[in-house]
């Protein structure tokens, strides 16, 4: 017993040399996906500066893989995250409403904004730019992507997501409440107020500079035209020198790309 024993532990070796010599189109292929991993991706919603597609290549220095527009249901737009007072007095934020099961998805805000896919290098780059978790806290959220076309595709591409069809072939409508959007579009990551004072508080009116680079993306997108004219008439705050600082910022990276 001990001799066969000895004797099969050393056939072992080149047993399993034989095996995958004679399997290798099921490992080498699974080898590769070892040593060479998926890169990981992440889906990031923008709503201020960063839907200007400038601010992420020129300012931030980022690589977007994919970028489309998109609208966010069930959430409004808010300039909560405080600034400098007469400088650039506030950023843009997003915050989730509607938690009554019994309303529609119609009867609430949305957001429009850009949906960037993005190398998890360049998601960390935004989150440490953008001051998380200390200004702004990562949001998950559902987006529903669309291609703009300065008019109602946002609105189209909403309404269609919230119609399912039957199994009998008959459509209605998927309104009953925060479920709704639960199973829509495409899961994202967005940025929220950290602070539950600034979530709870009144907004601070924006410059008129950070302003005008929010409705640069949202044209850039052709974001739906009634988003871009709600841009359009958003009071704005007081600044000390100009119109404020965010459009000079910009420019100045776009140049240094030169």
């Amino acid at each position: 017993n001990l001799y066969f024993y000895s004797h099969a532990m050393n056939f072992l070796p080149l047993a399993s040399a034989l095996l995958l010599l004679t399997s290798t189109t099921h490992f080498v292929p699974a080898c590769r996906a070892l040593a060479n991993p998926k890169p990981k991706t992440y889906n990031y919603f923008a709503f201020g500066s960063n839907m200007a597609s400038s601010t992420m290549t020129n300012l931030r220095n980022l690589s977007p893989i994919a970028s489309t527009a998109a609208i966010l249901p069930r959430h409004e737009l808010r300039f909560n995250i405080p600034g400098m007072p007469g400088v650039e007095p506030s950023s843009a934020a997003v915050e989730p409403v509607g938690n009554d099961a019994s309303s529609d998805d119609d009867e609430h805000p949305v957001v429009h904004g850009a949906l960037y896919k993005l190398t998890e290098q360049d998601f960390t780059t935004v989150c440490q730019t953008e001051g998380v978790p200390f200004a702004y806290s990562l949001h998950r959220c559902r987006v529903i992507p669309y291609t703009g076309d300065g008019k109602v595709a946002g609105e189209d591409a909403l309404r269609r997501a919230l119609i399912t069809k039957d199994s009998d072939g008959s459509t209605t409508s998927q309104t009953n409440g925060q479920s709704t959007t639960q199973n829509l579009g495409v899961s994202a990551f967005t940025l929220r107020a950290a602070r539950n004072g600034w979530r709870r508080g009144k907004d601070i009116p924006p410059s008129q500079s950070y302003l005008n680079v929010l409705i640069r993306g949202a044209e850039e997108f052709r974001l739906d035209e009634s988003y871009v004219r709600m841009l359009d008439v958003m009071p704005v705050g007081k600044t000390w020198i100009g119109d404020g600082l965010a459009e000079e910022m910009l420019r100045m990276a776009e140049q240094r790309q030169v």
